[in-house]
């Protein structure tokens, strides 16, 4: 099941659109001020980008999907639901435990939304890069384009300015 791969060339419009309208989700839901819910949405917004960019030739690989975004998006819900817990359970008051030294509702940002989606999706680049982000061959290939469109700029064009000197 998760040695499949989704064909995602052919909605990058699709997904960049998605991008928008979470945007504006997001900025709606805050100005109404519903901002908890705002920050839930806020999530998704790195979705879209993630697809595209995590996919080679048109298509990413279903694993990319579960580990690191599944996970990442566990992580960063789980922060944003913890911190708003916390921070209603000891509002107006100190709580009578710290969490590395920290108000729980803070820890919570810290642990999991910091420290858990940078090591996730760094450790996800480590182990998936070579396979999914960067296949055999796909390096060479973006060589040989660097090297055809240099070759095709160095030559001269007929509709380039010619300087004539008058003798």
């Amino acid at each position: 099941m998760l040695d499949g791969e989704i064909d995602v060339g052919g909605i990058t419009s699709e997904l960049m659109l998605a991008s928008g309208v979470l945007w504006t989700a997001v900025l709606g839901l805050g100005l109404a001020g519903y901002w908890f819910v705002a920050l839930l949405v806020s999530v998704f917004l790195f979705h879209p980008w993630f697809i595209i960019g995590a996919s080679s030739n048109g298509t990413i690989s279903t694993k990319l999907l579960v580990y690191p975004l599944g996970i990442w998006t566990g992580l960063q819900l789980s922060a944003f639901v913890l911190t708003e817990y916390y921070s209603n359970a000891f509002a107006g008051s100190s709580p009578a435990f710290l969490v590395t030294g920290m108000h729980p509702s803070f820890a919570a940002v810290y642990w999991l939304y910091w420290v858990g989606g940078f090591m996730t999706i760094t450790l996800g680049y480590g182990i998936y890069f070579r396979k999914h982000f960067l296949p055999e061959g796909e390096w060479d290939r973006f060589l040989d384009e660097v090297e055809r469109v240099n070759a095709e700029s160095e030559r001269p064009e007929a509709d380039e300015a010619v300087e004539v000197r008058n003798q």
